[in-house]
């Protein structure tokens, strides 16, 4: 049983080091694209450069929480895949491995990544978002420039309204 317990241990890492790789892989897309939407802050809205950071790096919560349930299976699926080819599930039924343990091995990696989940979505994430908008609430334009456009009513600023018929050098 000892040769077994190091077995299912080495599968659980296994499993989870793929689940991670492949997380933080599809995670780190999906926040480049959405980094590069986000240069509207600097560039349309005024925001300095520190708060695009900050702001970028809190919304990381949120595209990392979609991921999970894909990135498990993903991890999973190459598991069992690789394990079938190396004809590693064979040996241990051979070896007189029930099947349901390997379920039972799969249920309790899945329990797992549910909890790594439910931390995720129910704590860190909505804490992170809402910092993000704090942080776009309480920091203040360092240029009002990029706030105005041609022909457009502006309104960014309370009890103010700007209209500009045209702009000449961005003045």
């Amino acid at each position: 049983t000892m040769l077994q317990n190091k077995i299912y241990q080495n599968f659980i890492k296994e499993i989870l080091k793929n689940f991670f790789i492949i997380l933080f892989g599809l995670t780190m897309i999906a926040w480049t694209v959405r980094a590069v939407n986000f240069l509207d802050l600097i560039v349309e809205d005024g925001y300095s450069i520190i708060t695009y950071f900050q702001y970028s790096f809190l919304n990381l919560f949120g595209i990392l929480t979609k991921f999970i349930p894909l990135a498990f299976l993903i991890s999973l699926l190459l598991f069992i895949v690789k394990q079938i080819q190396e004809n590693e599930f064979l040996l241990l039924w051979v070896s007189g491995v029930k099947k349901t343990i390997i379920v039972n091995l799969f249920l309790f990696v899945s329990f797992l990544v549910l909890i790594f989940y439910l931390a995720f979505s129910t704590y860190l994430t909505p804490l992170a978002l809402n910092k993000s908008r704090l942080l776009l609430s309480k920091d203040g334009f360092n240029s009002f420039l990029p706030t105005i456009r041609v022909q457009q009513f502006s309104d960014s600023f309370q009890g103010f309204t700007f209209l500009v018929e045209k702009k000449i050098n961005n003045e």
